[in-house]
Parts: structure tokens; sequence; C-alpha cells
């Protein structure tokens, strides 16, 4: 039997009660309905973090040997002797490299006024839970590209990133550098050890390759820089690996403009999703909102982070890293009162919790990585 308020209001002319009042017209009840999917404006696809192998890590840091080389153009292991003649060993230098896991995560909270205003038509603390995992793994992908460059995209605290990871001190990628305006002469400390260091330092600095001219102005991206990279990485071991161009989106549509009359050398790769990639050369080209601050420049000195797309990174994927501790990856905590911690006499009317991944990025090699540097901003 139909609600006794129904009918009286179905016998009345009304547009609509959702305001409280009745108001003149021949048309019948409105009742109002809401969509139980939630329009979002964030664009939370990730686009380095899915490529970069996940591994696992049973203590706090994670710990390994570079060989920084097996030869010195004196020392060599390889030599052509006369029968008979002696041979002298020459072992090879080596540094032991450490990354620290940090703690990261991401939280949410929902009052119950909410939950129980919502339960018939939208799952408030599911949703809220949904966007709290697209915020951590968000949160990552921007520490994996800027580190911990608030100027850019990165997070206080966070690990070192390719912001800092794709620089050089005073070699390309080991070999003597002879031009003092190609040296960036970065001193900062990777994974224990300085780029400073006049012998170790030269397995710490990735190869690069610099547009317009080091000292005086940077050059728009020509196709013959990413040809070099590749050659670059070729030389350093990474020929064979999986690689792939990194850059901004605005950089993605300068090399679609350069490629198109170029044909030959353009390809796709269509992904699982119906993702579809350019390539070049067979190398994709992976382009990321978080690259456009990602810059290093030399129209007088090196500044390594001038936070105006002024780079782009041929990336060694076989050598790149995240250390997970212990599985927590994205682990899911629940929380029943104030996710805050407070006090249980003092509890607040919500339930919550949060996500928190346990985890460090590491660069176990260097001189396969090359960084197109001093680039002109595209248009």
């Amino acid at each position: 039997m139909q609600d006794p308020l129904m009918d009286v209001r179905a016998s009345l002319t009304t547009t609509s009660n959702a305001d409280g009042t009745l108001v003149a017209s021949q048309t019948v009840e409105i009742q109002h309905k809401i969509d139980q999917v939630i329009a979002d404006v964030i664009n939370r696809g990730r686009d380095l973090g899915p490529l970069v192998a996940r591994k696992p890590l049973d203590q706090l840091s994670y710990h390994w040997v570079l060989r920084t080389y097996l030869s010195d153009g004196t020392n060599n292991k390889f030599q052509v002797y006369a029968d008979g003649g002696a041979g002298t060993p020459y072992p090879s230098k080596k540094i032991l490299q450490i990354a620290t896991a940090i703690s990261y995560r991401a939280d949410y909270e929902v009052t119950g006024l909410m939950i129980a205003g919502s339960s018939s038509y939208y799952d408030a603390l599911g949703d809220e839970a949904s966007a709290a995992l697209d915020e951590l793994k968000l949160g990552e992908e921007k520490m994996m590209i800027c580190g911990e460059e608030t100027s850019a995209y990165g997070v206080t605290s966070g690990f070192d990133g390719l912001l800092q990871c794709m620089r050089w001190h005073s070699s390309n990628g080991g070999d003597t550098e002879g031009t003092s305006a190609n040296k960036m002469a970065d001193t900062d400390t990777m994974f224990g050890n300085t780029r400073a260091d006049s012998v170790l330092g030269k397995a710490l600095d990735v190869s690069y390759v610099i547009a317009g001219t080091a000292g005086t102005s940077t050059g728009v991206l020509e196709l013959k820089h990413l040809d070099k990279a590749l050659t670059q990485s070729n030389k350093k071991g990474g020929k064979g690996h999986e690689r792939i161009f990194f850059c901004s989106e605005e950089r993605v549509d300068e090399i679609d403009q350069l490629l198109q009359p170029q044909q030959r050398f353009k390809g796709t790769l269509n992904l699982e999703g119906g993702f579809t990639l350019s390539t070049y050369k067979g190398t994709p080209i992976i382009g990321s909102r978080f690259m456009d601050k990602n810059g290093a420049t030399n129209e007088t000195s090196w500044d390594s982070t001038t936070d105006a797309d002024n780079s782009m990174y041929l990336l060694d994927l076989n050598e790149i890293q995240m250390r997970i501790l212990a599985g927590v990856d994205s682990q899911h905590v629940m929380v029943e009162g104030d996710v805050g911690g407070t006090a249980g006499y003092n509890r607040a009317d919500v339930r919550g919790g949060y996500f928190k991944t346990y985890a460090t990025f590491v660069f176990r090699s260097f001189n396969s990585q090359v960084h197109i540097a001093n680039l002109t901003a595209p248009a």
C-alpha cells in the first residue's frame, strides 16, 4: 500500500519536495538520485612505477657492490704475452653501496554521520580507502621522479629519485671528460659514496648528451640527441637491456612532431588495456606529468635543478629497482576511532585507516643511464 504521505503529495500539484516546499505546477513528484560513481578530476595513472621492478628487502638497508672498472688503461686484466710470459693479476676496484628503506603512507578517515547518511547508495569508507591507496602510489611516483626536491614534485624526507640520480661530476658515464663546461661537478652522495671522489666517483656518473652549447645556451631537441643517447648507453653496457626514453608529456609532443617526417624511425608499442606508445628505434617513449620540472642547464654554470623541463632521460630499467622491506607494500591498516591516534576515552566518531609502504629506490649502476641535458623547454 502506498505511503499515506505520498498519497497526499501525489494529489497535489507539485514539482519537488527537495527543499521542503510545494510549488504549483502540473507535474509529479521528483526524487533526487545520486550516481554512485564519483566524478574524479585527478589523473591517478602512473607512468614510471609500473615499469620498475619491485624486489624484496629483508633488512632495513639494501647493500650491494658496484664494480668501478675492470682496467684503468695501465693495469689491465687482459694482455698479450710472449710464450711462457708471466701475467700480473689486477683485482677490480669495488665500492659498497647502501640504500636505507623509508616509511611512507596515505591516511583516510570518514565520519560516522557520513557513513550512516550514505550507506543506501554509496560506500563512503570504501571510496576514501581507494582514494588513499591511489595517493600512496602517486606520492611514491613523485619521489621516484623528483626525490625530495619540493620545488618540483618531490616530497620532504623522501628518497633520492631520478632528479638526483641522473647527475654526474666530471666524467661522461665513467669516461674522462676534457671539456670543463660539460662537467656538472655534482657532489651529491649517492648510496653512501660521493661523486666527487676522483677515482671511485666515476662509477656514479651517468652518461650524458648535451644540447645547445654548455656554458652559453640551451638547445632545442633534435633526433641526433636521441641517437647519441642510445649509442652512449650501448657503449656502457645497456645494449639489449630494457630501456625507455622518459620525459614530460610536452616533450612527448615535441618528439612526435620531430618523428612525423621520419616515419621510418617511428613505431608503436601496444600494451595491455588498449594503451599505445610511440617508440624510437624500438625504444618506448614514456611521458610523465611529473617530469615537466626536471631539468639541468648550463648557460653560464650548471644548474642541476632548474624546475623548467630542460631534461629527458634514457633509462636502463635493468639497473633500477624498488626494494620493499619485509613485504610491506601498500599494506592496509584499519583503525577504529580517530585515525590520528587520540586516546581511547577521547575517540572521534570516525572510521578510517591508512596504507603504508616500507621501501627505497635504487640505481644499481649509473653509467648506462643517459641524461639529455641543457634542452630548451618545449614550446
